[in-house]
């Protein structure tokens, strides 16, 4: 009941904006565009997106370890004596193969680091190209407050390294921008066609930026639909029928067999949900990241308010429906966790591409640009620079690596701040590295239903999944009683030949006689697991 009477206030909302803003196709005679409204213009901004991920040979992502980890398992198990003891592949047809895909056919010539970094820059560039794309249909040329929205390119979901869903997003906001113009060229017929192998593809890239392009096509549909028939059911019908190529997927998920899942949590949880919002920029200083938001937030307001700037309406109706959708949607779904905060930003993005100055005064506009391109600079400045300071920290622990054997057997534990904190070294995952040089096995790779890779290690017990490598500070541990002490009491030696402590300082150093040091840093250390007790 409660999502019936959402929707349709966002319906009349719509309606509402559609009849008070004028058709995108009634445009007067523009005068010469200024460099940032041009397509160069805009490519060469999209182009200064990928300066953060230049320097470093490891993007510091949070997950990115164990995305390679499995890439580097899909590439080189047919090949590798020892990954094929401990793994399996079972390609299967599902909502999230993206990157998987594209690393598998290019990571055996390039490697998988490289393959995997070289995607991430075209992630960006191309998620830069496509916001632009959308807010140039919308308003017949680049706003210049469009350039706000580009730091949401490196908003949380990608901070966290969810890759196959920050591909999705690239492509879904080409996706609108093509399917706007395509409108604009009254050409329909073309885009329904070309609609259902797009659908399929968002789809097989993450399931979630299938479903952010559907909700946002059909609130634009929505305010065009009402700006063409009369009467809410029909209103209706229309932008369900011109948005239904994108359902193809559906079909899809239909014939497949059932696959497991583990299921759907965290509903309704209104304290993470009122973090998200402050922490949609979050990276690695609170203070300025939170202020930055706070300046998305302020735009957005000035457009409600028509204080300056004005919304366009069918973007206006898309940010509200991707909106209320992260209002709604549970935290974990399927077992991909962050489900709704992976929303906001996109609803933040569309928001922000909905607004235009008031102003017609060519300097203002220009100003207007200007402090815009100025924010996404220091934002790219700061980005920069804290990923460069993270990846040393990273590269440090790293190189316990180069002490472990090839096709080891290695128990990893990682000393983690609490999650409220707002800066960290992400080291969350860096010890699959491991399997990325060394084709061990290593504790901490997820094995999700929905996921192509299967892990049999049963003489592993409970050191195999993801979580078993994490440990918390007390106080914010998901699990109170699972402490260092207690991981090395229950560590089943035998099934492993190397234990590595990841940024763990010295005085948490375990002093046991089975155990014996190869190699040490300020804030790492990797022992030999001895077979039995020394005499």
């Amino acid at each position: 009941m409660c999502r019936a009477r959402i929707n349709c206030v966002l319906v009349l909302l719509c309606e509402s904006a559609a009849m008070h803003t004028a058709p995108p196709t009634a445009r007067t005679p523009c005068p010469p565009r200024p460099w940032w409204a041009t397509w160069q213009g805009a490519a060469l901004v999209s182009l200064t997106l990928a300066v953060p991920l230049l320097w470093p040979i490891v993007p510091p992502l949070t997950d990115i370890y164990g995305h390679l980890a499995r890439f580097a398992i899909i590439t080189r198990i047919d090949t590798s004596p020892y990954l094929h003891r401990w793994f399996t592949i079972e390609w299967r047809l599902s909502g999230n193969l993206g990157v998987d895909i594209l690393v598998a056919l290019t990571g055996k010539v390039m490697g998988v680091v490289l393959a995997t970094k070289l995607t991430l820059i075209a992630t960006v560039i191309v998620t830069a190209l496509g916001i632009l794309l959308v807010a140039r249909e919308a308003h017949g040329r680049i706003p210049p407050t469009a350039f706000f929205a580009l730091p949401l390119v490196f908003a949380m979901p990608f901070q966290f390294g969810f890759l196959n869903f920050t591909l999705s997003v690239a492509l879904a906001f080409m996706a609108i921008g093509v399917w706007m113009r395509l409108d604009r060229l009254e050409r329909r017929t073309t885009r329904a066609l070309l609609f259902v192998p797009v659908g399929i593809v968002l789809w097989v890239t993450h399931i979630a930026g299938w479903g952010l392009t559907g909700l946002a096509i059909f609130a634009i549909e929505l305010v065009t639909a009402r700006r063409r028939e009369a009467g809410f059911a029909r209103v209706l019908w229309r932008a369900g029928m011109a948005s239904l190529p994108l359902a193809a997927p559906i079909a899809i998920m239909l014939v497949q067999p059932n696959a497991p899942s583990t299921g759907i949590a965290q509903w309704f949880n209104w304290d993470l949900k009122l973090f998200y919002l402050k922490a949609v920029l979050r990276d690695q200083n609170m203070a300025f990241d939170i202020i930055s938001t706070m300046l998305l937030y302020g735009l957005i307001l000035c457009g409600l308010r028509g204080a300056g700037f004005r919304m366009e309406a069918r973007l206006a109706c898309a940010a509200g429906f991707v909106f209320v959708a992260f209002l709604l949607m549970p935290g974990t779904v399927m077992g991909s966790a962050f489900t709704d905060m992976r929303l906001l930003p996109c609803a933040l993005a569309l928001a922000i591409l909905s607004l235009s100055p008031v102003t017609k005064i060519r300097r203002r506009l220009t100003a207007i640009a200007a402090a815009a391109l100025l924010f996404l600079g220091i934002r790219l400045v700061v980005q920069t620079v804290s990923w460069v300071r993270i990846g040393a920290l990273q590269t440090e622990q790293r190189a316990a690596i180069d002490h472990i054997p090839r096709g080891s057997r290695v128990a990893a534990l990682v000393a983690l701040p609490c999650e409220t904190l707002w800066s960290s070294a992400r080291m969350d995952h860096l010890a699959l590295m491991a399997i990325v040089r060394r084709d061990a096995f290593v504790n901490g790779l997820w094995d999700i239903p929905s996921s192509q890779l299967s892990i049999h290690r049963p003489d592993a017990q409970g050191f195999v999944y993801a979580g078993s490598q994490a440990l918390f500070p007390v106080g914010c541990r998901y699990d109170e009683a699972y402490s260092r002490a207690r991981a090395l009491a229950t560590l089943p030696r035998g099934a492993f030949d190397y234990l590595w402590l990841v940024d763990t300082p010295k005085q948490d150093w375990p002093a046991d006689a089975r155990l014996r040091i190869i190699w040490s840093a300020d804030r790492a250390v990797l022992y030999r697991i001895l077979p039995t007790m020394p005499k």
